[in-house]
């Protein structure tokens, strides 16, 4: 009996490879870099579903060629890796993750942001190169963050849970999102007393700055020279969104020239390349793109996206579909008589 074709690119917990296995035949491909256009190609040529994450681009001529392609579960909020009008115009469903990994992100951030206003990895270091000779009242000074203004930039899920954490911390919250001003901004108000301001003011008025959100046309290159030059000589820039929201040589500079205070960084423009420049500063923090990276969230990323595959071609609309307008009758049919050709 010929089985549903499913590539899942990475790893995929046992227990739901059983689930999927229950309707597909699954073939897995793990890797740590961008694989050639080419080889994705071959490798969807004869699937009707695939596993994604962020590192895997499904270009418009990989749609092209992908003739049984239906549905395209990205195992990440962000889906950046998929031109999702090129699949709305080919009928393809594309699901992301969102909700599951709001804490995780957040709690990342957080904690770079600690490690680069405390210096907790340059401190590492210190102790471990042999440096400590004993206590010094100069040893390792860092800013406070109590009392002190942080700024997000993009308040949704993830951001409103980094502000939830940056309350607790004392710090006061001014933030930008794109979206026409509602009544979110009254609950955020209300919520954290954060205070709406636009992208310049939050960069010359913030001690601290968290990016949260998603790279797309109207975001990348958000963060360039113009606003690096308006931050603060002390300001700290935290990023676990996507490299490219940020000019990276633009910030390498203001690094290396110290013309703000330091980075604590977990997306690149061009991952895994990251710029020698910043392999060597001590006022920078370098976490390897592991903003979900706790067990429980991971597993439900991966729970999503095999039930968006299996939702689909049940018949049943999948939960966090980035463009719903495919789902409709055509759709619903097509993927119907997929799986019936299947059995």
């Amino acid at each position: 009996m010929k089985k549903l074709k499913v590539l899942v690119l990475g790893q995929l917990d046992r227990a739901l490879a059983e689930k999927l296995n229950a309707i597909a035949e699954i073939e897995y491909v793990d890797r740590e870099e961008r694989l050639p256009e080419e080889q994705i190609k071959s490798l969807l040529a004869d699937k009707d579903a695939v596993i994604s994450e962020p590192l895997d681009t499904i270009s418009s001529a990989v749609m092209d060629s992908s003739k049984q392609l239906r549905v395209i579960a990205n195992r990440a909020v962000g889906f950046d890796n998929v031109h999702i009008p090129d699949a709305t115009q080919r009928g393809i469903l594309v699901t992301n993750t969102p909700g599951v990994l709001d804490a995780a992100t957040a709690d990342l951030a957080m904690a770079l942001l600690l490690a680069t206003t405390r210096r907790i990895c340059e401190a590492d270091r210190y102790i471990r190169e042999g440096k400590w000779t004993g206590f010094q009242n100069d040893l390792m000074l860092g800013p406070d963050l109590w009392g002190k203004t942080i700024g997000i930039v993009g308040m949704g899920r993830i951001g409103k849970a980094f502000a939830k954490r940056a309350r607790a911390f004392g710090l006061k919250i001014i933030y930008t999102r794109f979206s026409p001003k509602d009544k979110i901004d009254s609950q955020l108000w209300g919520d954290y007393d954060a205070v709406r301001v636009d992208l310049d003011d939050l960069c010359k008025n913030s001690d601290f700055i968290s990016i949260h959100c998603p790279l797309n046309s109207q975001t990348k290159g958000l963060i360039g020279q113009a606003q690096l030059d308006q931050m603060k000589p002390q300001c700290v820039l935290i990023n676990t969104a996507r490299g490219a929201i940020i000019d990276e040589q633009a910030l390498v500079s203001h690094l290396v020239n110290k013309k703000i205070g330091g980075a604590g960084l977990d997306v690149f423009a061009d991952e895994p390349n990251v710029p020698e420049e910043l392999l060597k500063l001590d006022n920078v923090v370098l976490v390897p793109h592991i903003g979900s990276a706790c067990f429980e969230t991971r597993f439900q990323m991966a729970e999503s996206a095999v039930d968006s595959i299996l939702s689909a071609f049940s018949g049943q609309r999948p939960n966090h579909l980035v463009n719903p307008e495919v789902w409709n009758e055509r759709t619903q049919n097509e993927l119907a008589q997929v799986k019936s050709e299947a059995r």
